[in-house]
């Protein structure tokens, strides 16, 4: 019965949380179109926008249970959450916006501007639905303070250097098996940009996703092996599994499961070397830096 109980209210609550994000993209896109932008026309098709409101639907089924269970403040809350979200669509958006144009015809200020209205609205809701309010055990100043400044930096930098490295390792290991013919013949919108251009591309991706975990960094405590899974998952599911079933109605389901591998190699690796670098860990004894 229990179980039955808490599936029915992380649903709900994930329903909720799915509606937020889609009436905050929908009055965002509105506003844009107000303005004379030129917005995608892919969300007129009704299987796209069924896949649109089920990975929306997963914001809340993956990050209301989290969100339960770590105590924190309201505002804190909404800061952790409406990063995590932002921070890893938006820098997708970057990305789809040089890879697939003609899926993501938005310029990139204004795909900036939508996420982060959807992703307010989203956090919102989780924060009112699903998470655990209270006075939090150390506050997020304290946590910084467990290091000097310097430190802080050259973890951040080498968390996002990371990032880089593993998404040319892998992004190269599946564009050789898997996804160059995908890319040659432009299936599904897609187009190979020149090499300069993605990695200017992933420059700036890098920090905005280590940034997109900071904060659950400086709130989260547990083991080092703890932290590294729970930020690896976090940042592969927000920046992995949504994105990737919001096109199951546009790209092959062959080219999507190889590329789920490839981001789950990339953002996985890249989330667990942040929490080894910049997570505070808790034991027995006390905090470690």
């Amino acid at each position: 019965m229990s179980v039955i109980k808490n599936t029915f209210g992380v649903t709900w609550r994930s329903i909720l949380v799915a509606v937020g994000y889609i009436v905050g993209l929908m009055v965002s896109g509105m506003i844009a179109v107000m303005t004379g932008v030129q917005m995608a026309t892919s969300m007129n098709n009704e299987s796209a926008f069924n896949w649109l409101m089920i990975s929306s639907l997963l914001l809340g089924v993956i990050l209301g249970p989290v969100a339960a269970r770590l105590q924190l403040t309201r505002r804190q809350h909404f800061v952790l959450w409406g990063s995590l979200i932002f921070f890893n669509l938006g820098s997708v958006a970057i990305e789809g916006a040089y890879f697939a144009p003609e899926l993501v015809p938005i310029p990139v200020p204004i795909l900036f501007v939508q996420q982060a209205l959807a992703s307010a609205c989203a956090a919102a809701i989780i924060v009112l639905t699903f998470a655990k309010v209270g006075t939090p055990l150390s506050s997020w100043a304290d946590a910084l303070r467990t290091r000097p400044w310097f430190s802080w930096l050259w973890r951040f930098l080498a968390s996002s250097f990371s990032y880089l490295v593993f998404y040319f390792i892998f992004g190269a290991i599946n564009y050789s098996l898997v996804t160059r013919p995908y890319y040659e013949s432009h299936a599904g919108g897609l187009t190979a940009p020149a090499p300069e251009v993605v990695l200017m591309a992933e420059l700036v991706r890098a920090p905005l996703i280590v940034l997109s975990i900071l904060f659950f960094l400086l709130s989260a405590r547990g083991t080092k092996r703890e932290l590294m899974i729970k930020s690896g998952w976090l940042i592969f599911a927000i920046g992995g599994i949504i994105p990737l079933v919001l096109q199951i109605s546009a790209l092959p389901l062959f080219l999507l499961a190889a590329s789920a591998v490839e981001i789950f190699c990339q953002n996985f690796l890249t989330g667990a070397v942040a929490a080894y670098l910049m997570g505070i860990e808790e034991s027995p004894v006390g905090i470690k830096k």
